[in-house]
């Protein structure tokens, strides 16, 4: 990423590509949650566990993107 010397255009950088990257890591998580419940149906259900960590931890990701959004806005 090229750097900007001023704040107000890596701010503005960061807004645009925040939405993005929340409809990014939603489509995964779609995508892990599916992963996880076949798993689970056919009794793999330590990986069926491991999956769905993922996806709490993406959502988490996703608040605290939520979260640098409203920080942006102040």
């Amino acid at each position: 990423m090229q750097k900007d010397t001023g704040s107000g255009i890596y701010l503005e950088k960061l807004e645009k590509i925040m939405p993005y990257w929340i409809k990014h890591n939603s489509e995964h998580i779609n995508e892990h949650q599916k992963w996880a419940e076949d798993a689970r149906k056919i009794g793999l259900t330590e990986i069926a566990d491991e999956l769905e960590a993922v996806v709490d931890l993406m959502r988490k990701a996703n608040s605290h993107i939520d979260s640098l959004n409203e920080k942006i806005k102040k």
